[in-house]
């Protein structure tokens, strides 16, 4: 074939290539949009979802219908989407616990966390508390591993469980310190503030979300929040930084993601419409109301994010020889 005829064969090509993409993006979405949430109803994440379903129908012009899949440390819900048709219309709400945390302390996860998903954004976060009772002795996050150095095995902590964020801070504090800290595992932060009060643990965590209320209203103390800085809610309390311990920075972060194979097309009209949601003040204050910080990132800038995080976890959980049951 001559040099010619094989530019204009490639250049028609292209044009066909590029006429179709513009096609799909005028096209999509079609139909309605199946939102899955790897949690159970009435959580934070889900409240999320389903104050965002509207949303995202008001922008897209198709309702999103949201399902529900707990279980397997998030892992249940991810397969579901990581295994679904890769054409923008089922996707993903879930936190960074399915991505950086479980597939690194889960056996037989059934999908590729950095692999097997295209971020379309990051849209909040929110850290853990570190909490003691009222009349606990412990003034700050040192005072704690003083006294498990001196009585080994005696200082416990509440977590909600194998490969929660708050898990891997605890681990990370008792790596960074030596003291011999025993973790007792609950099923929820509400759990976890029960087993405190009840005089079952020495310290416990919880999502700023579920106590920054009781630390305001004196039922708990505060000793730090697993986030690099203070949180504005409660200036006092220090970050875990600040408190010490670097390694124990770890916070939730909730993202919308897609199958990886879902077509550039439709991945950039639903990032299209997501990050116009995020600049509006409404979105941001309905979030607030849940007790969630909107903290948006685009695809690519969460899918770093998420890279980098799950290298830093994943040493923690060899260090900690976090492993589920």
């Amino acid at each position: 074939m001559q040099p010619s005829k094989t530019l204009a064969t490639v250049l028609v090509a292209a044009s066909f290539a590029g006429a179709a993409t513009s096609a799909l993006a005028a096209d999509f979405p079609s139909r309605p949009i199946r939102l899955v949430v790897p949690y159970a109803a009435g959580g934070t994440i889900d409240l999320m979802a389903r104050m965002l379903g509207p949303k995202l129908h008001a922008a897209l012009g198709q309702p999103v219908v949201v399902e529900n899949r707990p279980g397997g440390g998030t892992t249940i819900g991810a397969t579901a989407v990581a295994r679904a048709e890769a054409d923008g219309y089922t996707l993903f709400l879930g936190s960074n616990a399915a991505f950086t945390i479980s597939p690194q302390v889960m056996p037989n996860v059934q999908y590729d966390p950095l692999r097997s998903f295209a971020a379309i954004g990051t849209l909040a976060s929110f850290p853990n508390l570190i909490l003691v009772a009222p009349q606990s002795p412990y003034k700050t996050v040192a005072d704690v591993v003083q006294a498990a150095r001196k009585s080994p095995g005696k200082i416990s902590y509440a977590s909600f469980g194998v490969g929660s964020t708050a898990q891997l801070s605890g681990e990370a504090i008792k790596v960074a310190s030596g003291a011999d800290i025993i973790e007792v595992p609950y099923k929820s932060g509400a759990q976890c503030v029960q087993a405190l009060l009840s005089g079952e643990v020495t310290f416990a965590f919880d999502t700023a979300i579920g106590s920054v209320q009781r630390v305001k209203s004196g039922q708990l103390r505060a000793l730090a929040v697993t986030s690099s800085s203070r949180l504005p809610d409660l200036p006092q309390v220090p970050g875990i930084t600040e408190a010490g311990y670097p390694s124990a920075d770890v916070i939730a972060w909730v993202g919308l993601f897609a199958p990886a194979a879902t077509p550039p097309a439709a991945r950039t009209v639903l990032s299209d419409a997501v990050r116009k949601l995020m600049s509006d003040p409404e979105v941001k204050r309905q979030f607030a109301n849940l007790g969630v910080q909107a903290s948006y990132l685009d695809g690519d800038a969460t899918m770093q994010k998420m890279r980098s995080e799950y290298v830093r976890f994943g040493k923690l959980v060899e260090q900690a020889r976090i492993r589920a049951n």
